[in-house]
């Protein structure tokens, strides 16, 4: 798929199960560097799998402190199965880039990075659209039960709007080209059977 990207078939660079994120960073692996799909899809998955070591530091060290920030990044970087992943150039470790800007914006109430975790998810894996609405709806609950009324009118604004945006966009890649390859307008071919017939 990365190779094709590279050489501007579109219709064979992308298919609705495997998202827009993966495909899209490999295929301008391939055309930047000249490399191979294989090395591509390496190199992303590694580069997905240490981006995501910093979110994870921060989050942890906001949690528990330094020491067991640094042992949850050195845990991360080699654990058989996050690191088998990244060697075979499988796109799951994108899924701990997502999942660990998610947990870091929402901790720390960081809306652009909870955003940026919303897009990484949702463009990732089409199963992963599900996911990623159920955690925004979580957020916004967490913010509509926990928070101060005296906060500025553009902070709460900010707060409830980005992660928001993140997850539309996100949501627009993937409802594209899923539309592209099966004619609905949908996130994910898996809704085709249940909503197909209304979009």
């Amino acid at each position: 798929m990365a190779e094709h990207f590279a050489r501007g078939e579109w219709e064979l660079a992308y298919h609705p199960r495997f998202g827009v994120l993966f495909p899209t960073l490999c295929g301008l692996t391939v055309k930047a560097f000249g490399v191979g799909g294989d090395t591509a899809v390496q190199s992303v998955a590694i580069g997905l799998l240490a981006l995501s070591a910093i979110p994870l530091w921060f989050l942890t060290r906001e949690l528990f402190g330094v020491t067991v920030a640094w042992w949850a990044v050195a845990l991360l970087l080699t654990v058989n199965d996050f690191t088998a992943h990244a060697m075979d150039g499988i796109r799951d470790t994108g899924k701990c880039l997502g999942f660990a800007l998610v947990a870091y914006g929402a901790v720390v109430k960081r809306p652009l990075v909870l955003a940026l975790g919303m897009a990484v998810l949702v463009s990732l894996a089409s199963y992963l659209f599900a996911v990623a609405a159920v955690l925004l709806l979580a957020w916004w609950l967490y913010l509509a039960l926990g928070e101060r009324q005296e906060q500025a009118s553009t902070r709460r604004l900010g707060l409830y709007g980005w992660p928001l945006a993140g997850f539309a966009i996100g949501t627009a890649a993937v409802t594209y080209m899923t539309h592209a390859y099966t004619g609905h307008w949908l996130p994910a071919p898996q809704y085709i059977k249940l909503l197909g017939a209304y979009l």
